[in-house]
């Protein structure tokens, strides 16, 4: 059975890479509502279209919304691109499964792995959102720099996940 168009998606992190990734949805007309923890980048965003604390010079299309309220971001989304940095991905994603009305998919574009535990993103996501969670992960890697992606310049980066059928519907 096909599984429903992504309509809304929520990227939890706006740091270079995550803003990189929103800006690269909302550039292709997907509504996306990109969480900071910093007020700042948020009313950067919001005023100047542009996050100038970690994505200086790159302008951010309307179809993509900044907010510091976590329950902001997720309300309505049916995508989650998690892209916060390792070391508060335990964190961050504890907060986030408490405001998930329903499982949806889950895209892991945090890089590295977790201090202390030296854990796999992958392993953090099972550990704090359950073992169902596994089906519905995916992870964004590759050779690319947030500012060449933020830029649209060429760049290779790949989906993949335990469910393959999401692994191509979150591309």
């Amino acid at each position: 059975m096909e599984q429903p168009a992504i309509k809304h998606v929520a990227v939890i992190g706006a740091g270079a890479w995550g803003t990189a990734l929103a800006r690269h949805l909302a550039e292709k007309q997907v509504p996306v509502c990109l969480w900071a923890h910093e007020p700042e980048v948020v009313q950067a965003i919001q005023l100047r279209r542009e996050n100038t604390v970690y994505l200086p010079g790159v302008l951010l299309p309307p179809t993509l919304s900044a907010t510091n309220v976590l329950s902001d971001a997720i309300a309505g989304a049916d995508c989650l691109i998690f892209a916060v940095p390792s070391h508060v991905a335990r964190p961050v994603l504890s907060r986030v499964a408490v405001l998930l009305p329903q499982p949806i998919p889950l895209v892991s574009a945090t890089k590295g792995i977790e201090n202390d535990s030296l854990m796999l993103m992958s392993e953090i996501i099972v550990d704090v959102l359950g073992p169902a969670a596994r089906a519905r992960s995916t992870f964004l890697s590759g050779p690319s720099f947030a500012k060449e992606v933020a830029e649209g310049s060429p760049t290779n980066v790949v989906v993949a996940g335990f469910d393959h059928d999401l692994s191509i519907r979150v591309q």
